[in-house]
């Protein structure tokens, strides 16, 4: 395909494939849209929310922050990169408050340019098991104590999510799926039997290795791999 040498031009064939849901196709023209216009503010927001679409909160910060240089007053980008921290952090293992988990919950993805994507707003969370096993660590205990004051809290109350248990590729492909099965359990157990939270609120689901956030070839992506992700559901 003979495109002119145009930033704009690329911008929108990207902005096009990415509501198609063409994202691999989308990433590509916005990359190409960037080198051919490095001020491109709007071509790096594009960028942001492919990566987030993607789940690669980390690539989106810096989509986002690239774009911002050159718009800082942007108000739906500063948003989505507000959306792209909490996220990054809480994938990594660090602590957010419930304040942060309500705030990606209520998600509009109205505002997001690639609606539809998902079925609702997402958070991995980094929540710590014992080895092999289904039962929860204390520090694991503290990060859903963050999660329970948030989902009974009036600002999601009446919403349901699910709560969605992951592996790394270490093991068996039939005992990760029933540990990831297990811990969504306990998870959801834990959550019903400890905060004021409706059980019927609550589904689980289980992918035991199959779906990898990241590539399973370091100790770190391993560890990213080994999560709880929460979903609000549509309703």
């Amino acid at each position: 395909q003979n495109c002119s040498e145009d930033a704009e031009i690329y911008y929108l064939y990207a902005y096009t494939a990415e509501r198609l849901r063409k994202y691999d196709q989308a990433m590509s023209y916005y990359l190409k849209a960037t080198e051919l216009d490095q001020d491109y503010a709007k071509a790096f927001f594009g960028l942001g929310d492919i990566y987030m679409v993607l789940g690669n909160a980390g690539a989106a910060i810096r989509a986002f922050e690239k774009g911002l240089q050159f718009v800082p007053e942007n108000r739906r980008a500063k948003a989505s990169l507000d959306l792209a921290r909490i996220k990054h952090k809480s994938e990594s293992g660090e602590a957010i408050t419930s304040a942060e988990f309500i705030r990606v919950m209520q998600e509009s993805k109205k505002e997001e340019t690639t609606s539809g994507a998902l079925d609702g707003p997402i958070l991995r969370l980094q929540i710590r098991f014992h080895i092999d096993s289904a039962q929860l660590t204390e520090k694991a205990e503290k990060q859903l104590s963050t999660v329970g004051r948030a989902l009974e809290s009036s600002a999601l109350e009446g919403q349901t999510f699910e709560i969605s248990g992951h592996t790394d590729s270490t093991g068996q492909p039939e005992w990760n799926l029933e540990l990831s099965r297990k811990r969504a359990e306990e998870v959801k157990a834990h959550l019903s039997e400890n905060y004021s939270i409706k059980p019927d609120s609550l589904s689980i689901a289980f992918f035991g290795d199959t779906r990898p956030a990241a590539p399973n070839t370091t100790t770190e992506n391993r560890a990213l791999n080994r999560r709880v992700e929460f979903k609000k559901l549509n309703q």
